[in-house]
């Protein structure tokens, strides 16, 4: 036999495979592109991260993909095979209106207070305090998933499809200086010498209509329940806001001031494990589905925890 000869030499690796069990023999798994952008065959996180790769959803996997958010593209536009643009060079134009509330800022200050010995005053904080952007996907990270339809002669009451996610509250954090981007949750936020957790002022679940039955935030490492969401459809009437298929999703919101008449926010420590359950209507399939959580929190730094622990113990000992 005749060898050719190769111009270049070095180093690699053998991979040994076991004779008598299954193996993975392509390592790199199956690549492909949609579009002509490339497709990430490792989108979805193992559980207990996300429920959609165990569950072998097809929004997992290009060779399975069957339709939702990288088939509509910036420029591209959703037609059938034999349908030709209408509106080639023409833009649509819309209009969006938005209404933003807000309180008026005030700066924090000292006052003396007669029950504080020592010439010791109490700090009155500023108010409101800033909020962090927290952010999760119960399709974790996926960003999109796959609605399978139910067993055929499944009444349409237990069609029902379920996915759920399990994170720390640490994950949610980024340790850099807010306003750097929009993940950044400030220098520190993850150390817990100097961040003791995050109290929840806002929680907005966001799914998609037609399908959507509810979404639930749980504390899991307790089991309490603190956030639960189901749409409010329109009820048909001439009324402003609840016409036909006119759908609401509404946040959940804490204060911790009482006379707003609203919750106060429980402290959630860096390693409070957070569970999401996402429940939909299967009856019929859909692509494109989502099942995030978008929050606005408080950081409660460690030496505040600290001085109300100490403050407590001295009112124990006073008794």
């Amino acid at each position: 036999k005749v060898f050719a000869q190769h111009c270049g030499h070095g180093p690699s690796q053998l991979v040994f495979l076991p004779v008598n069990e299954p193996a993975k023999v392509c390592q790199a798994g199956i690549r492909g592109a949609i579009g002509g952008n490339e497709f990430n065959n490792h989108r979805c996180l193992p559980f207990p991260g996300s429920t959609l790769d165990e569950q072998q959803n097809p929004t997992c996997r290009v060779e399975t993909y069957a339709g939702g958010l990288s088939c509509c593209r910036d420029g591209v536009s959703l037609l059938d095979k034999e349908q030709e643009q209408p509106w080639p060079d023409q833009y649509l134009e819309y209009r969006l209106k938005f209404r933003f509330y807000f309180q008026e800022y005030q700066a924090g200050k000292s006052r003396a207070v007669e029950k504080l010995s020592n010439n010791e005053v109490a700090v009155i904080p500023a108010s409101p305090k800033p909020l962090v952007r927290l952010y999760r996907q119960t399709e974790a990270w996926a960003g999109e998933y796959d609605i399978p339809q139910c067993a055929k002669g499944t009444p349409p009451e237990q069609c029902v499809h379920i996915i759920t996610s399990r994170w720390t509250v640490r994950e949610m954090l980024a340790d850099c200086v807010m306003h750097d981007a929009s993940i950044c949750t400030g220098k520190g936020s993850t150390n817990a010498s100097q961040t003791a957790g995050i109290k929840l002022i806002y929680a907005g679940p966001h799914c998609h209509a037609g399908t959507c039955l509810s979404m639930e935030l749980y504390n899991a490492d307790t089991g309490q329940l603190l956030c639960g969401m189901e749409p409010v459809y329109g009820r048909n009437s001439s009324e402003t806001y609840q016409e036909e298929h006119f759908l609401t999703i509404p946040p959940c919101l804490w204060s911790e001031n009482s006379n707003d008449g609203l919750l106060e926010p429980e402290l959630l420590s860096l390693d409070t494990t957070l569970l999401s359950v996402k429940r939909n209507n299967n009856t019929l399939p859909h692509t494109g589905e989502m099942a995030s959580w978008q929050m606005r929190g408080i950081l409660v730094p460690a030496e505040d925890v600290a001085k109300e622990d100490n403050s407590k113990s001295n009112e124990v000992e006073e008794k």
